[in-house]
């Protein structure tokens, strides 16, 4: 990801060293924010009618109400269920910040399969990541394989 272009990095980023994180987020996050973000990163997952659904996003009755519709299909409903539209957690402000978002979705994409696998060791799961000419900006999803 190239960071050098957010507008909020300007002047964190040295030309020709590497970038460290850790004195940008010590003058400008808070724990809070970070606990936040972790959540999304890393998320926690709930099992129900042999399925897995992120944790922050479920609700028993519209679980039901899906599996209903959707004449059972755990796959089918876990897609449905299991999605985050990144817009609906990050306000991009520029063209940079786009760009930075979309790639940001294949990050989270890649943690949420390490968060997976290491909850779910002997399970199969597609995550997939759909960006903004597909769906609602950068769209990750789960559903079992």
């Amino acid at each position: 990801m190239d960071l050098s272009k957010l507008p909020q990095l300007e002047g964190w980023i040295r030309a020709g060293e590497e970038f460290d994180p850790r004195t940008f987020l010590l003058s400008t996050a808070t724990v809070g924010e970070a606990a936040a973000m972790s959540t999304l990163f890393w998320p926690d997952f709930t099992e129900y009618r042999r399925g897995v659904f992120l944790s922050f996003l479920f609700e028993q009755r519209g679980v039901d109400a899906w599996f209903d519709e959707l004449k059972g299909d755990k796959s089918a409903v876990e897609g449905v269920v299991n999605h985050v539209h990144l817009w609906d957690a990050f306000a991009p402000k520029s063209e940079a910040e786009y760009t930075v978002l979309s790639e940001l979705a294949s990050r989270i994409a890649a943690m949420w399969r390490a968060a997976l696998k290491s909850a779910f060791p002997t399970r199969e799961f597609v995550v997939s990541v759909a960006d903004a000419s597909e769906d609602y900006g950068p769209t990750i999803s789960i559903r079992s394989a």
